[in-house]
């Protein structure tokens, strides 16, 4: 029988990497037994100084206390064996490369050992898993997508197939809670997921500003981290268009011979324009437009000190 995800006591991450290791030491973090495998070896000699490495930058960012690193380390168990790990699996994550063969390979092996009720979960981001990976087990076959770094970045990303079952989302979105991530289960599953989807959206763009000879990839990145980057953390996509005005953007769409958008037709004919109507997309709880738009730019500003500090405005 699955425990409940408070209960867990010992998990599986397969594969060593850049995100498995990192992974695993979240999971060690919260106080959870992570068996480690990969079948490079030398890649399990270096993951527990990988993890002592991440762990100092969380101590020296005034996240964790140093004695706490010795425990965290030794939750940590590199082993060669898929099949004696997930024996013992409550939980089971796949940070294998990122191609099909590697990723059935690691579903068969774990389907062949490990209890009928744990959930294995992917972290591909790129790769139509549900419909190129075959699972004996597909109600129990979940993808959850992590971001670089792990240890620090709060969202994963949830989604199931066809075949996934609403207990296994919601169960692995239980589990992530509790080692302190933010899950977000997605109403279906897509190839990019959501940030990536976004994320390939503006680079496409990048790179046809670069091709017409617009601007350099300094610039880009400039002009990114100086405007949207100061707002996007706080307000979204769908939050920025409401302090824009969403009669205005209505307008110019259709000014520009465009179609507006049925989500964004939908509120506008109701007469929710953002925060000057008390309600766009979002609601504002009858504050008024200067409460929403004052409390907006005492967050900007926060972000804004945060990043000067941190010189955030040159290249790293």
């Amino acid at each position: 029988m699955r425990p409940s995800p408070d209960e867990v006591q010992r998990i599986t991450v397969v594969g060593a990497g850049t995100m498995g290791h990192s992974i695993a030491q979240v999971f060690a973090q919260a106080g959870i037994d992570v068996d480690l495998v990969d079948l490079d070896k030398m890649a399990l000699a270096r993951a527990p100084g990988l993890v002592e490495a991440n762990l100092r930058v969380l101590v020296d960012g005034g996240r964790m206390d140093p004695e706490e690193i010795p425990a965290i380390l030794g939750r940590l168990h590199p082993t060669t064996s898929l099949a004696e790990a997930a024996a013992r699996a409550e939980f089971a994550m796949e940070v294998v490369s990122e191609t099909i063969a590697a990723k059935q390979a690691v579903v068969n092996a774990f389907e062949d050992a490990a209890e009928p009720d744990v959930v294995l979960a992917s972290n591909t981001s790129a790769l139509d898993l549900f419909a190129q990976v075959t699972a004996a087990r597909p109600e129990r076959f979940v993808c959850a997508h992590w971001f670089m770094p792990p240890y620090i970045v709060p969202l994963v990303e949830v989604a199931g197939g066809p075949d996934s079952s609403s207990e296994s989302l919601e169960w692995t979105a239980g589990l992530l809670r509790r080692i302190g991530k933010q899950p977000l289960v997605m109403k279906q599953f897509a190839i990019g997921f959501i940030a990536n989807k976004i994320m390939m959206a503006m680079g496409a763009a990048a790179e046809e500003l670069m091709d017409e000879g617009s601007a350099t990839l300094e610039d880009i990145d400039f002009v990114m981290k100086t405007s949207v980057g100061v707002r996007l953390g706080l307000v979204g996509i769908f939050q920025s268009l409401d302090f824009n005005g969403l009669d205005l953007i209505a307008g110019g769409t259709a000014e520009m011979g465009l179609e507006v958008p049925p989500y964004l037709k939908e509120v506008v004919d109701q007469g929710f324009y953002g925060p000057k109507t008390g309600r766009g997309f979002y609601d504002y709880g009858g504050r008024s437009e200067r409460e929403v738009v004052r409390k907006r730019d005492l967050a900007y500003l926060a972000v804004l000190d945060a990043l000067e500090e941190a010189d955030a405005f040159t290249p790293l």
